[in-house]
């Protein structure tokens, strides 16, 4: 089955104005950034070395975790004959260039973003990005100045993960520092990852499946994925 075939329920943004919703909160590997094939790549590249292969459950795993986390549980599930650190410099190494000088918004990504900012949203990012690639790629596609605020794990010392509900937490308070109260129940968490999603909903956010073959698992995850959320989204 291809993703075209796929039903959705859309966020269409005026529909959300009106339903009393002010801040979206988004992932960026996958979610906005059309990004994991690169990430897919290093792993089978990197565990190939070893003489191991990528499995979804590993997937799942990395893609939510902090890099220092998914490095230690990476050396520890494979006893990789590398520090964390070693494997973290050997990740960063292959990826920074692509997310400085190739990395590209999934289609139709961007036009929702301006729109959105255009009718009053607040915008957030949370990603498992190290703050050095997720700014490079925020950069490199032109959309940085529309968000209130990028929060990475980095922000926690990476002792969380997006499981849990405090990541998302994070944005939401820094909104509203601004002045502009928001509650869960106001926001919107935009993610391919169902480990993800659970830690938003776990904080009371509403919550957005975004389409990805890597990330949520392709066509054959979509349909229980997308039923967990609120809305569901294919293409932006």
């Amino acid at each position: 089955m291809s993703s075209d075939k796929l039903t959705q329920n859309y966020p269409d943004l005026k529909t959300l104005s009106r339903e009393g919703v002010k801040l979206l909160i988004f992932d960026l590997d996958g979610t906005l950034l059309d990004s994991m094939n690169v990430w897919y790549n290093v792993d089978v590249e990197f565990l190939g070395r070893y003489g191991y292969e990528v499995t979804p459950e590993y997937t799942d795993m990395v893609k939510r975790a902090s890099i220092e986390d998914a490095a230690r549980y990476t050396q520890t599930k494979y006893r990789i004959p590398l520090t964390w650190q070693e494997i973290v410099d050997a990740w960063e190494s292959m990826v920074f260039e692509f997310y400085k000088d190739e990395v590209k918004l999934k289609d139709g990504a961007k036009e929702y973003l301006e729109e959105a900012k255009r009718l009053g949203f607040s915008l957030a990012v949370t990603t498992a990005l190290s703050r050095r690639n997720a700014a490079a790629a925020l950069t490199r596609t032109g959309v940085r100045d529309l968000f209130n605020c990028v929060i990475t794990l980095e922000d926690f010392g990476n002792k969380i993960d997006k499981s849990s509900p405090e990541v998302f937490m994070r944005a939401k308070d820094y909104v509203s520092a601004s002045g502009i109260v928001i509650g869960p129940e106001h926001a919107v968490v935009f993610d391919d990852v169902p480990q993800a999603i659970k830690g938003a909903k776990s904080g009371g956010f509403l919550t957005c499946a975004v389409y990805d073959d890597i990330g949520c698992g392709g066509p054959g995850r979509w349909d229980s994925f997308a039923a967990e959320c609120n809305y569901s989204v294919l293409k932006f």
